[in-house]
């Protein structure tokens, strides 16, 4: 969760609407065409004017973000919307309701592309992962962008972005029924071949042409074909099915689009969807590694996404252990269980060191179906080791810890340290409503209260009052030009052993980002060479972190659905489990107001409900906001504290039942 100034969740852009030359225009957005006199919501600075229906993403002036009302220089257009943005989470939106769900309708505007790379997105009315998203990083002069859009529920919430930054012009934003109905997009079981296999439903809307292109589009600032368009005959009544091959491993989102076979004109869309990935799904050992707390152990499990079980019941694995000079110590084969074909690692007897683990699997008759290889680590004993099972369950010197934390817990080191200044009763007062696991931004916003010291008087209260850390790394350190390694090697080695440690978080919300994927992952090498009896991860914004897999012990994520939203949980955390099913899930729930409403104690209960239900191993809250004084404070509204310690103490309660 990015701290410091209030914003609304960074699920971008805008819902625009197209009308086709044979559909009318549905009057779905409220002031499409950006008319009207401009509204100022910079109290009075001038820097953020809309036209009326359209409001901010963000409202903090100081970050440079402008939005203003100016005349079309488009043939035909009276008055546009300029959006000069300098971060993913800015730009303007509105809400639409109600929509049919599972309905499809095209999305379209005119924009005039400045510089950067534009976002025309839509969100589930409920919140959650987008199910519609356009980016515009290539076009030059006035350009007509149109998409399809079907909701997964009743609305969508659509928002013009920029993503991360730009400078453009929009105009003549519609949204109106499509001509094809276009259904989600299925998945067929795997079949040991190099292609995903979708099979999707197209339904005659409305009059139109009768042969279609049927495509597979990655998302991307441009347009990439996952596979060779399909060409397919409408009938006049009913349904056709249309099977589609992707590409296996390919990371991202993708959405079937649906155009005239002749013109190329848009006809429909589907939801956007999260590529499968590499269909091998298998459970390595924690962090490459064998430890003593698990007996030197680990149950390798060797999945396949989609395949059923009487496939996967098909395979044979084995592993093999050689050492550094390539003689084979250790060999393994696995058994079926369940769904999983189980290899048997036992590392015991072995010196500690480097090896190689191998993993061959076989289909009955011998042909090899998967193959891979990596370093797996024998690890002396260390002195406070925090470990994940292989059930997911962390393991802190051995013993089972759930994790129930608190971010963002004090901020002016005084707080913390022996003194009268120390916050004594506020922090008995958070052990007793059951939280176990603190965390602080004091070390991560580069100011004077970042030093090893403070750090170390943070764990070292932290071990007084018996709580866990999760400790995290100075952004300027992690995120400036150059990773500095010196400093962050300091930090590490000083705090490693330290009892209160719990984990290190290396990143907030990187995935908004993928051009951080490599230095996040050498910040995780780094920390993990350095310390790898504790895990370490950034924390992701929603459950979209795949692309930082090897560089997190835990899916960690954050989702905020606000008030009266828990019911979009489920959801996401089936997307959490198929993005990263290697990894255990921690889960950071909301806590602090959206906008003008407070979670009620009901829905804050059913956040951890639906967590747990979801397979979450850890439950977080944000936040504490510093000294309890933030917007993003728990604190500000005396009777809301008392719902937030209610509801932790029973998930405490819970918790110490299994």
């Amino acid at each position: 969760m990015a701290s410091g100034s209030q914003t609304l969740p960074v699920i971008a852009l805008v819902v625009l609407s197209a009308a086709l030359s044979h559909a009318q225009p549905a009057a779905l957005v409220r002031n499409g065409p950006m008319e009207g006199p401009g509204q100022d919501h910079s109290d009075g600075k001038g820097q953020l004017v809309t036209p009326e229906g359209w409001t901010p993403v963000n409202v903090d002036t100081n970050r440079g973000d402008r939005l203003a009302v100016e005349p079309s220089d488009r043939p035909g257009g009276k008055q546009c919307l300029r959006i000069k943005t300098f971060g993913s989470d800015a730009g303007v939106y509105q809400s639409l309701a109600p929509l049919e769900k599972g309905k499809t309708y095209l999305v379209s505007a005119w924009v005039k592309r400045l510089s950067g790379t534009l976002a025309v997105e839509a969100y589930p009315y409920a919140w959650g992962p987008a199910v519609m998203r356009r980016l515009d990083g290539h076009s030059a002069g006035w350009t007509r962008l149109t998409v399809g859009l079907t909701p997964l529920d009743g609305g969508a919430h659509l928002y013009l972005v920029a993503a991360p930054e730009a400078d453009f012009l929009i105009e003549d934003v519609q949204v109106a029924p499509a001509t094809v109905q276009v259904s989600v997009p299925e998945p067929l079981s795997y079949d040991f071949r190099e292609a995903w296999r979708y099979r999707t439903t197209l339904t005659r809307a409305a009059p139109g042409p009768t042969e279609v292109s049927v495509r597979a589009v990655a998302e991307g600032p441009a347009d990439t074909e996952l596979g060779p368009p399909q060409r397919a005959e409408l009938p006049a009544a009913g349904g056709t099915g249309v099977e589609l091959r992707l590409p296996l491993r390919a990371e991202g989102s993708f959405a079937v689009e649906v155009t005239d076979a002749q013109t190329g004109e848009p006809l429909g869309g589907s939801p956007l969807l999260q590529l499968l990935g590499d269909p091998w799904d298998v459970r390595y050992p924690h962090k490459n590694s064998l430890y003593a707390t698990l007996g030197y152990r680990w149950p390798l499990e060797v999945r396949v996404r989609t395949a059923t079980r009487q496939t996967v019941q098909r395979l044979r694995a084995a592993v093999a252990l050689t050492d550094a000079a390539g003689k084979t110590v250790r060999t393994a084969s696995g058994s079926i269980s369940g769904d999983a074909v189980v290899v048997p690692v036992d590392g015991r007897g072995l010196s500690p060191g480097e090896y190689r683990l191998r993993l061959t699997v076989r289909e009955t008759g011998g042909r090899v179906a998967h193959q891979d290889e990596r370093t797996l680590h024998v690890l002396p004993p260390g002195p406070h080791e925090v470990v994940c099972s292989p059930e997911g369950r962390t393991l802190v010197d051995g013993k089972p810890f759930f994790p129930i934390g608190l971010y963002w817990v004090l901020a002016d080191p005084a707080g913390w340290k022996p003194g009268p200044a120390r916050k004594t009763a506020e922090l008995r007062e958070l052990q007793e409503a059951g939280f176990n696991t603190l965390h602080t931004y004091a070390f991560e916003h580069n100011d004077a209260n970042d030093t090893d010291d403070n750090a170390q008087a943070y764990l070292d209260m932290a071990q007084e009052f018996g709580f866990r850390v999760m400790l995290g790394l100075r952004r300027d350190w992690c995120q400036g030009e150059e990773l500095n390694v010196a400093a962050v090697e300091q930090r590490v080695r000083r705090l490693r052993d330290h009892p209160a440690l719990l984990c290190w978080t290396l990143w907030d919300e990187p995935n908004f980002d993928l051009a951080t994927v490599p230095r996040v992952q050498a910040l995780y090498d780094l920390v993990d060479r350095l310390d790898p009896y504790h895990p370490a991860m950034p924390v992701f914004g929603g459950p979209d972190g795949r692309p930082f897999g090897r560089a997190a012990d835990a899916n960690l994520f954050d989702c905020y659905p606000g008030a009266g939203g828990a019911g979009v949980l489920k959801g996401v955390l089936t997307t959490a489990r198929t993005g990263l099913p290697d990894k255990p899930i921690w889960f950071v729930a909301q806590a602090f107001r959206s906008g003008d409403r407070l979670p009620s104690e009901e829905d804050m209960r059913l956040f951890w409900q639906h967590a747990l239900e979801g397979g979450a191993r850890a439950i977080f809250w944000y936040s504490y906001g510093g000294d309890g004084k933030e917007w993003d404070s728990i604190r500000t509204d005396p009777a809301h504290f008392e719902s937030v310690t209610r509801v932790v103490g029973e998930l405490a309660r819970r918790v110490a039942q299994e």
